[in-house]
C-alpha cells in the first residue's frame, strides 16, 4: 500500500511539472517581457555600481593633482556615493519587482492552470503592490525564521521548514483576506499531510531551475568563448584588487591556491548568467508550486464538504430515532 501510494505520489509530481513546463513555454514570450527589468535590472545595477567605483578610482589622482580640494578622504568617499548611486536606486527598483513578481506570478499562474489567457500581466501585478505592507512583513516573517536556522547545526531541520513554507506565496496570492501570520499558518497546514509530494517537487524544480539548466547555459558559454568576451571588462576591475598580497596570504597559511584575475572574472561572468537564467525560470517554480496548492485547496475542500454531509446525515438520522420514541412517551 506504501510502495502504491509512494508511486501515484511521484506520477503525480511529474504530472504537474511537465504541465508546468507545457505552460510556461506557451507563455515564454510574455514572462520574458515581465521579467526582463527585474532580472536584467538588478544585473545592470550592480554594473552601473562597480563601473561608476572602476572609472572613478581611476582618474581620482589626476583629479587630486589638478585641484587640491579633492585632496580630503570624506570628499571622496562622498563623491564615490553619489557616483554610485544611479546604479544602487535601478538595483532596488528591479530587486523590488521581482520580489513582486514571486507573488503576482502565482496568480497569473492560477489564471493559466483554469484555462485563462495572461491578456493583461499589470491587473495581477497591482493586486500584490497593493498589499505591499503584508507582502513585505510575510517576507521579513519567512526570513526571519530563516536566518534563525541558518546555523549549519539547523541546516536539517532548516530543509523541513522550507518545504513546510514552500506554499506562502500562493496561499498569499490567492487567499487575499488572510495575513501575514495567517497566512503561514494555512501554508503549513497544506502541507502538513503533503509533505513527501511538496519536498519532491521542490527537489525536481531546484536541480532543474537551479543547477541544471543554469550549468547547460553556462557551458554554452565557455563552449562559444562567450566568458573570454564578456569577463575582459570585469578583469579590469578585479585587476584593482591586491590580489598579490591576497596569494602570499595564501602561500603563508600553506593553502595550494593561487587567486588569479581571469579565473575570478570567468567566475563572476557565469555568476550572472545563472542568476539570469535561474531568475527567468520564476515562471516555472510558480506554476508548479501553484498547480499543487490548488489541488491540495480543491481536495481539502472536497473533504470539508463531505464532512460537512455526514454531519447533516448524523443530525438527521439522529431526528428520525428521537421521534419514535416522544411517539411511544
Amino acid at each position: 500500500m506504501a510502495k502504491k501510494d509512494s508511486k501515484n505520489t511521484f506520477t503525480d509530481v511529474i504530472k504537474i511539472f511537465f504541465n508546468g513546463v507545457k505552460l510556461y513555454f506557451l507563455n515564454f514570450e510574455k514572462f520574458f517581457k515581465y521579467l526582463a527589468f527585474p532580472v536584467f535590472g538588478q544585473i545592470l545595477g550592480i554594473v552601473l555600481i562597480f563601473a561608476a567605483s572602476f572609472i572613478f578610482t581611476l582618474h581620482v589622482s589626476s583629479f587630486t593633482e589638478k585641484s587640491p580640494v579633492f585632496d580630503n578622504i570624506p570628499l571622496v568617499f562622498l563623491m564615490l556615493i553619489i557616483l554610485t548611486l544611479p546604479g544602487f536606486f535601478i538595483f532596488c527598483k528591479a530587486f523590488w519587482e521581482y520580489l513582486v513578481a514571486m507573488a503576482s506570478l502565482n496568480s497569473m499562474a492560477s489564471t493559466l492552470l483554469e484555462g485563462g489567457k495572461l491578456d493583461d500581466t499589470s491587473i495581477h501585478t497591482e493586486l500584490i503592490k497593493r498589499r505591499s505592507g503584508s507582502y513585505i512583513l510575510l517576507l521579513l516573517i519567512v526570513s526571519m525564521i530563516y536566518f534563525l536556522l541558518s546555523l549549519p547545526i539547523l541546516w536539517g531541520l532548516l530543509v523541513i521548514v522550507f518545504v513546510y513554507l514552500a506554499l506562502c506565496l500562493q496561499v498569499f496570492a490567492l487567499e487575499e483576506d488572510k495575513g501575514a501570520f495567517d497566512i503561514v499558518k494555512s501554508a503549513i497546514s497544506y502541507v502538513k499531510f503533503n509533505f513527501f509530494k511538496t519536498a519532491l517537487l521542490l527537489l525536481i524544480l531546484g536541480i532543474v531551475t537551479y543547477w541544471l539548466v543554469p550549468g547547460l547555459i553556462c557551458w554554452g558559454f565557455e563552449t562559444g568563448n562567450l566568458t573570454g568576451f564578456f569577463s575582459y571588462p570585469v578583469e579590469q576591475y578585479v585587476k584593482l584588487l591586491p590580489l598579490n598580497d591576497l596569494n602570499m596570504i595564501l602561500q603563508q597559511a600553506h593553502i595550494p591556491f593561487s587567486l588569479k584575475s581571469y579565473s575570478i572574472s570567468k567566475h563572476v561572468v557565469l555568476a550572472f548568467v545563472s542568476f539570469a537564467v535561474t531568475g527567468f525560470s520564476l515562471p516555472l517554480r510558480c506554476i508548479c508550486c501553484t498547480n499543487l496548492y490548488k489541488e491540495i485547496n480543491k481536495r481539502n475542500y472536497a473533504g470539508k464538504i463531505a464532512a460537512e454531509k455526514l454531519a447533516q446525515r448524523a443530525q438527521k438520522s439522529g431526528k428520525k430515532r428521537r421521534i419514535p420514541e416522544d411517539e411511544e412517551d
